[in-house]
Protein backbone atom coordinates (compact mmCIF):
# COMPACT_ATOMS: atom_id res chain seq x y z
CA UNK A 1 0.00 0.00 0.00
CA UNK A 2 1.40 3.36 -0.95
CA UNK A 3 1.82 6.35 1.27
CA UNK A 4 -1.02 8.16 -0.58
CA UNK A 5 -3.39 5.21 -0.09
CA UNK A 6 -2.61 5.07 3.63
CA UNK A 7 -3.13 8.82 3.95
CA UNK A 8 -6.40 8.55 2.01
CA UNK A 9 -7.58 5.70 4.27
CA UNK A 10 -6.71 7.70 7.40
CA UNK A 11 -8.54 10.81 6.09
CA UNK A 12 -11.59 8.71 5.16
CA UNK A 13 -11.49 7.10 8.62
CA UNK A 14 -11.29 10.48 10.36
CA UNK A 15 -14.12 11.88 8.24
CA UNK A 16 -16.22 8.79 8.99
CA UNK A 17 -15.51 9.11 12.70
CA UNK A 18 -16.43 12.80 12.63
CA UNK A 19 -19.64 11.89 10.79
CA UNK A 20 -20.53 9.33 13.46
CA UNK A 21 -19.76 11.84 16.23
CA UNK A 22 -21.84 14.53 14.49
CA UNK A 23 -24.74 12.11 13.98
CA UNK A 24 -24.57 11.05 17.64
CA UNK A 25 -24.52 14.68 18.76
CA UNK A 26 -27.48 15.56 16.56
CA UNK A 27 -29.35 12.52 17.84
CA UNK A 28 -28.61 13.35 21.48
CA UNK A 29 -29.53 16.99 20.93
CA UNK A 30 -32.81 15.91 19.32
CA UNK A 31 -33.50 13.53 22.18
CA UNK A 32 -32.75 16.27 24.71
CA UNK A 33 -35.09 18.69 22.92
CA UNK A 34 -37.78 16.02 22.73
CA UNK A 35 -37.49 15.31 26.46
CA UNK A 36 -37.58 19.02 27.24
CA UNK A 37 -40.65 19.51 25.05
CA UNK A 38 -42.37 16.47 26.60
CA UNK A 39 -41.75 17.85 30.10
CA UNK A 40 -43.23 21.23 29.11
CA UNK A 41 -46.28 19.54 27.61
CA UNK A 42 -46.76 17.52 30.81
CA UNK A 43 -46.56 20.69 32.92
CA UNK A 44 -49.15 22.32 30.67
CA UNK A 45 -51.39 19.27 31.06
CA UNK A 46 -51.05 19.48 34.86
CA UNK A 47 -51.87 23.20 34.77
CA UNK A 48 -54.95 22.53 32.62
CA UNK A 49 -56.12 19.83 35.05
CA UNK A 50 -55.53 22.20 37.97
CA UNK A 51 -57.61 24.89 36.24
CA UNK A 52 -60.38 22.34 35.60
CA UNK A 53 -60.32 21.20 39.25
CA UNK A 54 -60.42 24.79 40.48
CA UNK A 55 -63.32 25.66 38.14
CA UNK A 56 -65.26 22.57 39.28
CA UNK A 57 -64.70 23.39 42.94
CA UNK A 58 -65.71 27.02 42.42
CA UNK A 59 -68.89 26.10 40.59
CA UNK A 60 -69.81 23.46 43.19
CA UNK A 61 -69.18 25.91 46.04
CA UNK A 62 -71.31 28.58 44.39
CA UNK A 63 -74.14 26.15 43.61
CA UNK A 64 -74.31 24.97 47.20
CA UNK A 65 -73.78 28.45 48.71
CA UNK A 66 -76.95 29.87 47.16
CA UNK A 67 -79.03 26.82 48.04
CA UNK A 68 -81.67 26.82 50.76
CA UNK A 69 -79.70 24.71 53.27
CA UNK A 70 -76.23 25.96 52.32
CA UNK A 71 -74.79 26.48 55.78
CA UNK A 72 -75.84 23.01 56.90
CA UNK A 73 -74.35 21.33 53.84
CA UNK A 74 -70.89 19.87 54.61
CA UNK A 75 -70.05 19.98 50.90
CA UNK A 76 -70.03 23.78 51.09
CA UNK A 77 -67.11 23.60 53.50
CA UNK A 78 -65.45 20.76 51.57
CA UNK A 79 -65.49 22.73 48.32
CA UNK A 80 -64.46 25.92 50.10
CA UNK A 81 -61.45 24.14 51.56
CA UNK A 82 -60.65 22.58 48.19
CA UNK A 83 -60.62 26.04 46.57
CA UNK A 84 -58.33 27.37 49.29
CA UNK A 85 -55.97 24.42 48.86
CA UNK A 86 -55.91 24.69 45.08
CA UNK A 87 -55.16 28.40 45.21
CA UNK A 88 -51.80 29.93 45.99
CA UNK A 89 -52.32 32.13 49.03
CA UNK A 90 -49.70 34.51 47.59
CA UNK A 91 -51.81 35.03 44.46
CA UNK A 92 -52.77 38.70 44.27
CA UNK A 93 -56.46 37.74 43.98
CA UNK A 94 -56.50 35.20 46.79
CA UNK A 95 -57.71 37.65 49.44
CA UNK A 96 -60.54 38.88 47.20
CA UNK A 97 -61.58 35.29 46.54
CA UNK A 98 -61.41 34.44 50.22
CA UNK A 99 -63.57 37.47 51.12
CA UNK A 100 -66.11 36.51 48.45
CA UNK A 101 -66.27 32.94 49.74
CA UNK A 102 -66.66 33.91 53.39
CA UNK A 103 -69.29 36.50 52.46
CA UNK A 104 -71.65 33.61 51.72
CA UNK A 105 -71.13 32.30 55.26
CA UNK A 106 -71.64 35.71 56.85
CA UNK A 107 -74.74 36.51 54.80
CA UNK A 108 -76.81 33.95 56.65
CA UNK A 109 -80.13 34.08 54.81
CA UNK A 110 -80.70 33.06 51.22
CA UNK A 111 -81.40 36.56 49.80
CA UNK A 112 -78.14 37.73 51.39
CA UNK A 113 -76.26 34.83 49.87
CA UNK A 114 -77.71 35.68 46.44
CA UNK A 115 -76.11 39.12 46.81
CA UNK A 116 -72.76 37.40 47.34
CA UNK A 117 -73.08 35.49 44.09
CA UNK A 118 -71.93 38.14 41.61
CA UNK A 119 -68.71 39.14 43.45
CA UNK A 120 -67.77 35.46 43.87
CA UNK A 121 -68.43 34.62 40.23
CA UNK A 122 -66.57 37.72 39.04
CA UNK A 123 -63.41 37.04 41.05
CA UNK A 124 -63.58 33.35 40.09
CA UNK A 125 -63.81 34.28 36.41
CA UNK A 126 -60.88 36.67 36.77
CA UNK A 127 -58.69 34.03 38.39
CA UNK A 128 -59.60 31.36 35.85
CA UNK A 129 -59.00 33.78 32.97
CA UNK A 130 -55.59 34.77 34.35
CA UNK A 131 -54.59 31.13 34.71
CA UNK A 132 -55.82 30.35 31.20
CA UNK A 133 -53.61 33.17 29.89
CA UNK A 134 -50.61 31.69 31.74
CA UNK A 135 -51.36 28.31 30.19
CA UNK A 136 -51.62 29.83 26.70
CA UNK A 137 -48.26 31.54 27.16
CA UNK A 138 -46.69 28.25 28.26
CA UNK A 139 -48.09 26.53 25.19
CA UNK A 140 -46.77 29.29 22.91
CA UNK A 141 -43.28 28.88 24.36
CA UNK A 142 -43.44 25.16 23.57
CA UNK A 143 -44.21 25.60 19.91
Amino acid sequence: MSHAEITFAIVVGIISALGVIAAAYISLRGTHLQLQWSAQVKIAEFRQQWINDLRDAMSSYQSIAIGPEALENPDLYRFGTKIELLMNRNDRKYEDLSRAMYAFLKAGDRPGRFECNKPFVTISQDILKDEWEVLKQELKRQS
